[in-house]
């Protein structure tokens, strides 16, 4: 097994593509079914028995670097600041200092349930300079693309293509492996350089040993809602660990299917509460009675729910207050928001958080936030008054 070698985990960016739940947390925290987004990455690296990491920070870093300190003692962990954005290429740059030899690149984003041994032997049986994780994706126009010789050497790439100039369907995955020569190609110190549109044109203009290895296996951009709620239903589905935190129910009558209860947890009237799981629900919640809870279900800490809701597929972030008798189907509700009685949030709506002591979401009763609506922090939403995405 080559596990010597440093990770870069790219962990700065502002997840503008998410919002609004990156306006009081950075995109790799956001939670996914009740763990943190950049665990799963981590957790994947350290199974594999990489665990001397370092991770860029820019947008809330704090919170990123208070929060891996606490979760991993175990690991070496260093930190590369950056005061402003660098790009990917521009944010591994200032890392040079910290890698020797060869070195690994994954963004803090994007899920992937790979052996990353197996990506770091490809890389030396090439003798490769560059090696980029490519996987198939449906919609080519959101990536970079690339064709690969019968050596596997790429010989064309193009970032996000136009409908016109998709010529491939296998995309940039988002993950790397380069030698410390890579540096020659980054150019200058505190510009902001990208690796899909600078380095890897120019790899390819100097004919310089960029290979390509296409994995099948899953992988998740989480860099959009919808991609967000597939990735809470993966991990409650099994598709990609660690399972969710929390205990598992037995199942019982009007209880069945996988569900992880965290401590805490108040049921009122349990014979009269439905639960189909796989659900997970945090620690310190209330669920009362007539509720139901539908397959797909994530519910964070100190989550208050009212009597006769019904929530199916969707994402309740922690301390949300949801009075009686609401409706949640698809949807993504985030931290400290308030629906009043008779609130129904249709698919693919999301209400946002402000700072944890600020103002949020307050949806009054009997409106109707309609689907793949986005609301703002600190909107009141009083009848059918909606923002539009």
């Amino acid at each position: 097994m080559y596990t010597m070698i440093k990770t870069i985990i790219m962990a700065g960016g502002k997840g503008t593509r998410i919002r609004p739940l990156t306006h009081i947390r950075p995109k790799p925290m956001i939670p996914i079914a009740n763990r943190p987004l950049l665990h799963y990455i981590i957790e994947k690296l350290r199974e594999h028995g990489f665990k001397d990491l370092v991770i860029t920070l820019n947008y809330l870093s704090q919170q990123v670097k208070e929060g891996l300190l606490k979760d991993y003692p175990d690991l070496q962990l260093s930190f590369s600041q950056e005061d402003e954005p660098l790009g990917t290429a521009g944010g591994v740059r200032k890392c040079r200092d910290l890698v020797e030899d060869t070195f690994m690149v994954l963004s803090g984003d994007v899920l992937v349930d790979m052996d990353w041994n197996k990506l770091l032997k490809f890389h030396r049986d090439k003798k490769a300079l560059a090696t980029i994780l490519l996987t198939p994706v449906e919609d080519p126009t959101h990536f970079g693309i690339a064709v690969l010789d019968e050596n596997e050497k790429i010989v064309k790439f193009l970032e996000k293509p136009s409908p016109q100039e998709v010529f491939s369907n296998i995309a940039n995955a988002g993950a790397y492996i380069f030698e410390e020569e890579i540096f020659d190609y980054i150019g200058e110190a505190h510009k902001k350089v990208d690796f899909s549109h600078e380095v890897f044109p120019h790899l390819l203009q100097d004919e310089a040993e960029i290979y390509g290895y296409t994995y099948h296996g899953y992988w998740n951009d989480v860099g959009r809602p919808k991609n967000y709620l597939n990735a809470n239903y993966d991990v409650l589905n099994g598709k990609i660990g660690p399972s969710p935190p929390g205990e598992k129910l037995e199942e019982r009558l009007g209880i069945f299917g996988d569900i992880w209860c965290g401590e805490n947890v108040i049921m009122e009237d349990r014979n009269r509460v439905r639960i189909n799981g796989p659900v997970v629900i945090g620690d310190n919640c209330i669920i009362e009675e007539g509720c139901k809870l539908g397959k797909n279900t994530v519910i964070g800490d100190n989550v208050f729910i009212g009597r006769y809701t019904n929530i199916s597929g969707s994402v309740v972030l922690k301390n949300t207050v949801i009075n009686p008798q609401s409706y949640l189907k698809d949807c993504i509700i985030d931290s400290h928001c308030t629906l009043d009685k008779g609130s129904i949030i249709e698919s693919g709506a999301i209400l946002g958080s402000f700072v944890e002591s600020g103002p949020s979401c307050w949806v009054k009763s009997n409106s109707t936030i309609t689907s793949k609506m986005r609301i703002l922090p600190d909107s009141v939403i009083d009848g059918d008054y909606l923002i539009p995405i």
